[in-house]
C-alpha cells in the first residue's frame, strides 16, 4: 500500500499594491489609477497565487472618477478667476 502525501492548501496572499491603490483611491488621489493598473497586471501574472483584483479595479474606477472631478473643478475655477468682471 502506498502512502499519499497530504498537503495543506496554500493561502493566496493579497497583492500589497492593490491594497495601496485602494487606500489612495479613498484618499482622493488619482495615483490610484496607476497603482491599480499595475496591481491588476501583477495579479493577472501571478497564476492564482495572489488575490485583490476587485480592490485593484475598484481603485482604478475611483481614481478615474477623482481625476475627472479634479479636471472639472479646475475648469470651473479657471473660468471663475479668468472671466471679466461685469461693469
Amino acid at each position: 500500500m502506498t502512502e499519499q502525501a497530504v498537503t495543506a492548501p496554500t493561502r493566496r496572499r493579497t497583492n500589497a499594491l492593490a491594497v495601496a491603490s485602494f487606500v489612495l483611491a479613498l484618499l482622493l488621489s488619482p495615483l490610484a489609477v496607476v497603482f491599480g493598473h499595475v496591481a491588476a497586471a501583477q495579479i493577472g501574472r501571478s497564476n492564482g497565487t495572489e488575490r485583490g483584483a476587485g480592490l485593484a479595479w475598484t481603485a482604478v474606477a475611483l481614481g478615474y472618477l477623482w481625476l475627472a472631478g479634479y479636471i472639472v473643478a479646475g475648469a470651473v475655477l479657471y473660468q471663475a478667476f479668468t472671466a471679466p468682471l461685469a461693469p
